[in-house]
């Protein structure tokens, strides 16, 4: 039979206890009166027979060092905080500044310091957009984002009560002011560079003024775009810009291209120039030198120096034309007349024209005479050999 089954009167617990006594609410009084007791057995207290009677005795002066050694402990060991690698703490005793320290373990008393931590190698974001007016009367939307982070803690925390709308208002003033003193041309094309290094150094400027504690690390400037409303004759004006810098970068490399071949035949030129000068004056100086060698002997013998010098002049001039007359021997009349200029065609020409070219025999008549003897001489032709007495007495003349 189970022992909690219903309609026995008798129920036993298992354990032997009564289980009407299970249905009593605990007694809160003797709990309370029990735990008094153990607190005032820990404290030195004893009893003397009776609720709330009790003698007092001294606690002992180990107990008390142990308590207060466990409260220092406890007081320590709460004070105890680690700034991590990327942050730094302020530490302030009771809320007035005293020191920033690193990173690493640190301690501070606990009820009469206290911290706060900030992360200073955290890199921020600004974005920043609007539509300004250039300096030739043009307006341009113009967008930029700014990083930065925190370079001073006690700058950051107490100068400026807040430093992040500083710099936003910093980076708007900045913006205008340098948009304001540049052309459209500086904004979209070759300027961008100067405008985003000037805006920068604004900036900092700023923010050192104000002792703001931020450190602007870079300023990115997006390409600039006109509004919606005048972007077709925007793009045409930049279109026209960039057609202008191609001709002038197609102008200056035909001109790097141009001038140093230029600059080479000219140079040239003058070194030719110079040879022939330098020529020039050294035939003339050997012409004088051996014109002064010969007059001596021209003023001993001068029929004879005049012959050989009218021969030799003769052979100079002779050797410059392609016509030679020979005349022939035994026939005064007959004159050989030798085509020079032809032979020397002749001779450039292929093969298959070289069949073509005028024979250079003799085409005597039936009679046995030459043709040539019988036609009488040309007026360009000169008669020159030694034994036509007709030619030497021209030359003679």
């Amino acid at each position: 039979m189970v022992w909690n089954e219903p309609g026995n009167d008798k129920n036993k617990d298992p354990w032997g206890g009564n289980s009407n006594k299970g249905q009593q609410p605990p007694d809160l009084d003797e709990a309370l009166r029990k735990f008094q007791q153990k607190l005032n057995e820990l404290l030195g207290k004893r009893g003397s027979g009776g609720v709330g009677a009790s003698t007092r005795r001294p606690l002992p002066f180990a107990s008390m060092g142990i308590v207060a050694f466990i409260i220092l402990v406890i007081y320590g060991l709460s004070g105890i905080y680690i700034v991590k690698p990327a942050e730094q703490a302020a530490v302030f005793r009771f809320g007035h500044y005293i020191k920033s320290v690193g990173a690493g373990p640190h301690w501070i008393a606990q009820g009469i310091e206290s911290t706060q931590v900030v992360n200073v190698d955290q890199v921020l974001n600004s974005q920043h957009k609007g539509q300004m007016l250039t300096k030739d009367e043009n307006i341009v939307s113009v967008e930029l984002a700014v990083q930065f982070k925190i370079a001073d803690i006690k700058d950051y925390l107490f100068n400026v009560s807040n430093p992040i709308n500083t710099l936003e208002q910093a980076t708007e003033s900045a913006m205008r002011q340098v948009i304001g003193h540049s052309t459209l041309n500086d904004v979209l094309t070759s300027g961008r560079e100067l405008i985003r290094s000037q805006i920068m150094q604004q900036i900092e400027e700023t923010l050192n003024q104000y002792n703001a504690g931020l450190h602007v690390l870079d300023v990115a400037m997006q390409p600039a775009k006109a509004p919606d409303e005048v972007k077709e004759a925007f793009d045409d004006a930049i279109k026209a810009q960039e057609d202008e810098q191609r001709s002038i970068n197609q102008a200056l490399a035909y001109e790097k291209q141009t001038v140093p071949v230029a600059e080479g035949h000219a140079q040239r030129r003058i070194a030719e120039a110079e040879a022939y000068q330098q020529q020039v004056i050294l035939q003339s100086e050997g012409d004088v030198s051996k014109f002064l060698q010969l007059l001596p002997q021209y003023e001993k013998q001068p029929d004879i120096i005049r012959q050989r010098l009218y021969i030799e002049t003769m052979q100079e001039v002779l050797t410059n034309t392609s016509k030679v007359m020979i005349d022939t021997a035994g026939n005064n009349n007959a004159i050989f007349y030798l085509p020079l200029d032809k032979l020397m065609g002749v001779e450039s020409t292929p093969a298959a024209n070289v069949q073509q070219a005028p024979s250079m025999q003799p085409q005597s008549q039936p009679g046995g005479v030459d043709r040539a003897a019988n036609q009488p001489a040309s007026a360009g032709q000169t008669n020159t050999a030694s034994g036509n007495p007709r030619a030497r007495d021209n030359f003679n003349r």
